[in-house]
């Protein structure tokens, strides 16, 4: 029958799609950060592995996709975390599209700038969220520890981004469906 025919190949191209894949990867992203990486403390700071997915989207793909993928990031982050929905989404997606704004200026961008990238926004990352908590009468949150806790998790993010470089790649490569 054609319906059904036409049915399965609508069902293959949304199954096949990368925003199919990257919401299936954050799913095991945002899983690691509540398990393995919350209690994984260098310096008494939890790496922050949603946020290197985010800036490393931004710095592959652009900031247009670095800001979706934030978007969609701090979404399902926020389901997790006793804040109001919104506020991860919010400093998530200003982190990817920053991320894509950096290597925007470059033609063609080496590894090491990328890595130059990934460290920077990652550090500037770090201090979107306590802002942004800020920002809506969340007190408290802006404090002196964030220098320590953005230097770590820059620095943690460097040395996990080449792990994140090849997931982002995979994740986010539009592939056509052929029939």
């Amino acid at each position: 029958d054609y319906r059904k025919g036409d049915t399965l190949i609508r069902f293959l191209t949304i199954m096949s799609s990368r925003w199919t894949r990257l919401v299936l990867v954050l799913l095991i992203v945002i899983s690691l950060q509540t398990t393995l990486f919350a209690e994984m403390r260098p310096f008494g700071v939890a790496a922050q592995l949603v946020l290197l997915f985010v800036v490393v989207s931004g710095s592959i793909n652009g900031s247009t996709i670095g800001a979706l993928t934030g978007l969609i990031a701090g979404l399902m982050y926020d389901f997790v975390l006793p804040t109001p929905v919104g506020l991860t989404s919010l400093a998530l997606g200003l982190a990817g599209a920053t991320a894509g704004l950096l290597v925007y200026f470059f033609r063609e961008p080496t590894w090491w700038m990328r890595l130059i990238t990934i460290g920077v926004v990652s550090l500037l990352g770090e201090v979107y969220y306590p802002l942004a908590q800020t920002v809506v009468g969340l007190d408290g949150w802006l404090q002196f520890r964030i220098i320590k806790v953005a230097i770590v998790v820059a620095v943690c993010n460097l040395v996990l981004s080449p792990i994140a470089i090849f997931v982002c790649r995979w994740t986010l490569t539009e592939r056509k469906l052929s029939v």
